[in-house]
């Protein structure tokens, strides 16, 4: 029987909100509401400062957005307990708006009936994204997954409520330790996946959705993360791999049906 693999982006892909938090406007509240901006903190230095600085050693490891705003705030000088508390609140609210748009919902429940479908969520992102993850797939009816690498074994850890009988993986990057542009992310999943595929379908917005402040946007970034990206997974499975580039002049049900005619 065919094997077909749908890896599905997160953020500007399943979930839109998690690209609208990081607007000037949702981003200057949130500052200001977890009390990062009476600390210091405007929406460019969260970029520049905070972000930027540390987003490699926040996407590939598993120390969490959390404990990298505290670290930086208390290199500022900023008390231990006051950073930590503030970056929590921050943290917090960001994965709260990290949800999985409505409009995916008919894709997952049909999925529910295509066994021969394997579902993986993959994302470079913070170590909190794999439980908030979870706990949107488990809306819609689905357990979850997550790939992890420890002492250089990828195991499966069960994530999130766990009384679903649909199964659907999650690949973060913070939880494999490499982003989804380099092949061993792909070795990690394929040796992650109970079955061997035997097709892949790729959903993803190669970051073009998110915001252009935030320079994982950056045009020229995207491309190459697109090329760089379809390049490993054709690379490490050798099979047919169908791409979808998802942007937002498009609308999810076309993607959908793209999705559901492929399968």
């Amino acid at each position: 029987m065919a094997t077909i693999l749908l890896i599905l982006d997160f953020s500007g892909t399943l979930s839109l909100e998690a690209v609208r938090f990081g607007t000037s406007e949702r981003l200057a509240m949130a500052l200001q509401q977890s009390g990062l901006r009476a600390l210091g903190v405007d929406t460019e230095r969260y970029w520049n400062d905070l972000v930027i600085p540390t987003w490699v050693e926040g996407s590939t490891t598993r120390i969490g957005l959390r404990a990298l705003l505290s670290r930086k705030l208390q290199e500022r000088g900023i008390p231990l307990a006051t950073a930590v508390r503030s970056a929590g609140r921050f943290t917090r609210a960001y994965m709260a708006a990290s949800v999985i748009d409505p409009a995916w919902q008919p894709l997952f429940a049909i999925l529910q009936y295509r066994q021969q479908t394997i579902p993986l969520i993959a994302t470079d992102h913070y170590a909190e994204a794999t439980f908030q993850i979870a706990g949107e797939l488990a809306k819609l009816g689905w357990s979850a997954r997550a790939l992890r690498r420890e002492h250089n074994r990828i195991k499966r850890m069960r994530v999130g409520p766990l009384q679903h009988t649909a199964l659907a993986f999650i690949a973060n990057s913070a939880d494999l330790g490499v982003a989804k542009a380099d092949p061993r992310f792909w070795q990690y999943v394929q040796i992650g996946l109970p079955e061997r595929v035997t097709q892949v379908i790729v959903v993803d917005d190669f970051g073009a959705n998110e915001n252009l402040a935030d320079f994982y946007a950056d045009p020229t970034r995207v491309e190459r993360r697109r090329q760089q990206t379809i390049s490993a997974i054709e690379e490490v499975f050798q099979v047919s791999v169908q791409m979808i580039w998802f942007t937002l002049d498009r609308r999810i049900e076309e993607i959908i049906q793209n999705i559901t005619g492929s399968g």
